[in-house]
């Protein structure tokens, strides 16, 4: 090969030659031809010096309409649709449009609230590497100063609630820092007994739970076979973090899900795995060892079994709402499978169908955590649709028909009842399962995530303001057909109270809480693009009709969705599963800004706002965990890990009550104990304080949950 291009170069030396030759002519022309247009220039100038002053002002009007032009194009991207100028206040209000400029910029409220502005002080609000160009984290920056003086000009009355917003956001700032994100284990904890653990793989086994750690219960299971015969010396440090992951996931789901009964065993042992005491401490501890493990391997990885183990952890940070939390670890495990090549196609050649399956879905939830985490925290993914050429899913004729048939009875097809897709669903069930079912239209709610970015929120979308509109019609019609080929019972927007949805969990091969769990999984991952594709369509869609290129007049679809993404966390409450509610806090916290800043700045009809805040205050109440002396833990209470009675939620709910006051002249209508939910508790240092270990399990803490945060308490 070397020989070859040496070979090469050889031939090419005469071409090479006439090369430069010509080169030289070239250059020779270009400074004639520079003198001679030096030349015209100096006459023209002499002959045309009475016209120059007209010439110059029609060039500065021009470049002045050109920047104009991009600077409201720049605005756009700059204050794309975060949770300050996402309505109609921002683009829309009368009062401050007309005065010339950029409409964005002109207005106050974008300049006083998001910082984006050119002459804004950057240095009161956290720029993009904190807070993100969209995702849930762009919520936040209603917290931030320039948030709190938007909140202050729309509100009344309201001096003790900002303040104490304020001091929480300042609190914010300095713990979320990377390096406060979890400390490194200094030595591994010992594990209990093998009686013990040996009942946390029979509860494992028969919750189902496989299916939420993403790894196989028979591999699990031969793990701690290898660790009984040689202990966890003879285990990879990668099979190590796997082992009391999957332990550590019984362990929180006997606390806060169901608890699976087991016989058999010992009256010691079966006492411990009913505890929730003991069971958070055996929880804290596995989690422990596995941070320890991944601290090794993050450095010295050991290939596939390394990626598993990595995403097993992260499914246990999503299970307990601590995701935000594991973002470096998203990042690590998407690099590692790039390494292994699990994004090209072509890596899947060669290998055996079990082991070509095991690798896919390895990639695909590699992107299902990737575009997870973007959407929360507000950053890019890390994986573009052009990046990959993998499969996004696996190709399951079944389930594509089923979702077809589904798809066809809803619209009363006459080739395709109702009756049909009924019995189509229970042969197809039958043959696949339940999990593989969830999965797959999982998969296809994170093909649209993936466009929801890269159509409507990557940097380059917003030039082409008709091709972003388009884009966004065609998300929302392939949502709503997403929607409609999922089977009765189990499409978002429907209530979680209905026969169709407890007949699917009765006939589900998983158990109940874990068929449960993907359901609403689904409802609300459905919610989350949702609103987004709702924020882009509707700022889109208000810029082109404040600058002419449209005459439609655009409503703010989000906050309807807000408001069922409210009353479904209410639902869950109703129906005794409110514990469900770690997993889709982000969806819930989003809603809630929405509807907060919406009725804040634009509900002007005293009916729906007071709707509004009874709403937000029913949930409040509902989700707020009383303060409780004894060691025992409510079903209801168990939601949350810590007591907190001054949480931003209330305060937020309280600037509503006192604005709609004093703009309609009477108090809000709401049940006793409501208004005791959102009374402040001043003398809080009476409380007895219950301190959180981080040295064990970070992800205890709930660091971004507005149920149970406070200034106080709030680190991560």
């Amino acid at each position: 090969m070397g020989g070859h291009f040496t070979d090469d170069n050889v031939s090419n030396e005469p071409a090479m030659g006439n090369k430069a030759d010509q080169f030289h002519k070239i250059l020779e022309k270009i400074e004639s031809l520079e003198s001679h247009v030096t030349a015209m220039v100096k006459d023209f100038n002499n002959r045309s010096r009475p016209h120059q002053e007209v010439s110059k002002k029609r060039k500065s009007e021009r470049a002045k309409t050109a920047r104009s032009s991009k600077r409201k194009i720049a605005a756009l991207s700059l204050q794309r649709v975060s949770s300050l100028d996402l309505l109609a206040n921002v683009v829309l209000q009368n009062s401050d449009s007309g005065k010339g400029g950029s409409p964005l910029s002109a207005n106050p409220s974008s300049t006083s609230t998001t910082g984006s502005s050119g002459s804004s002080d950057h240095s009161e609000i956290p720029g993009p590497g904190t807070l993100g160009d969209f995702g849930v984290f762009s919520s936040y920056a209603i917290l931030s100063p320039k948030g709190l003086e938007w909140i202050k000009s729309k509100s009344s009355n309201c001096e003790e609630e900002t303040k104490y917003l304020s001091e929480w956001y300042a609190q914010f700032l300095q713990k979320s820092r990377p390096e406060n994100l979890f400390p490194v284990p200094l030595g591994l904890k010992p594990l209990p007994n093998n009686e013990i653990l040996e009942a946390l793989l029979e509860i494992s086994q028969r919750s189902g739970l496989e299916s939420l750690s993403f790894v196989p219960f028979k591999d699990v299971s031969n793990i701690y076979d290898s660790y009984l015969k040689g202990g966890l010396r003879s285990l990879k440090r990668s099979h190590c973090i796997t082992l009391n992951v999957a332990f550590a996931l019984v362990s929180h789901f006997q606390q806060h899900y169901y608890k699976t009964p087991i016989e058999g065993m010992s009256r010691l042992v079966s006492d411990l795995v009913q505890n929730d005491e003991k069971l958070r401490e055996m929880e804290n501890i596995f989690i422990s060892n596995a941070l320890y493990h991944y601290h090794q391997v993050s450095i010295l990885p050991e290939g596939i079994d390394t990626l598993q183990a990595f995403l097993c952890l992260m499914s246990y940070t999503d299970f307990t709402g601590a995701l935000h939390a594991s973002f470096m670890m998203v990042t690590l495990a998407t690099r590692l499978a790039h390494d292994l090549g699990l994004h090209a196609e072509i890596s899947y050649e060669g290998l055996t169908l079990e082991e070509s399956n095991r690798r896919k879905k390895i990639w695909i939830l590699c992107r299902y955590f990737d575009l997870k985490v973007a959407l929360i925290l507000g950053k890019p993914p890390i994986v573009a649709n052009y990046d990959t050429t993998a499969s996004f899913g696996f190709k399951s004729t079944p389930l594509e028909f089923l979702a077809g048939a589904t798809l066809a009875a809803s619209a009363d097809s006459s080739y395709c009842g109702l009756s049909f897709a009924k019995n189509l669903y229970t042969l197809v069930l039958k043959d696949v399962g339940f999990d593989k079912f969830g999965g797959f239209h999982t998969c296809r709610l994170i093909h649209i995530a993936s466009r929801v970015y890269g159509q409507l929120y990557a940097p380059l979308t917003n030039r082409n303001l008709t091709k972003q509109l388009r884009n966004a019609q065609d998300l929302l019609k392939e949502m709503e057909i997403f929607r409609l080929s999922l089977p009765e019972g189990m499409r978002p927007m429907d209530s979680l109270n209905n026969p169709s949805l407890t007949e699917l969990v009765k006939n589900s091969d998983l158990p109940s809480a874990m068929t449960r769990l993907f359901i609403y999984s689904i409802h609300f991952s459905y919610y989350m693009n949702l609103i987004f594709i709702q924020k882009a369509l509707f700022k889109t869609q208000a810029y082109m009709t404040n600058i002419g290129q449209s005459d439609v007049i655009p409503f703010y679809e989000s906050v309807k969705t807000a408001r069922t993404v409210l009353s479904v966390a209410i639902e869950l409450y109703e129906l005794n599963l409110a514990s469900y509610y770690r997993s889709f806090q982000w969806v819930i916290n989003l809603a809630f800004f929405e509807l907060f800043v919406y009725t804040l700045s634009k509900q002007e009809i005293s009916v729906e706002f007071e709707q509004d805040i009874r709403l937000m205050a029913r949930l409040h109440c509902d989700f707020k965990r009383p303060f409780e002396t004894s060691t025992g833990l409510d079903i209801k209470a168990s939601t949350v890990l810590r007591p907190n009675l001054l949480n931003n939620f209330k305060y937020m709910i309280n600037v509503l009550r006192k604005t709609f006051l004093s703009r309609f002249s009477r108090e809000v209508e709401l049940t006793e104990k409501e208004k005791k939910a959102l009374e402040y508790e001043h003398a809080a240092a009476q409380i007895p304080d219950i301190p959180i270990k981080t040295d064990l399990n970070p992800f205890i803490m709930d660091g971004m949950d507005f149920f149970n945060v406070d200034s106080n308490v709030f680190s991560f």
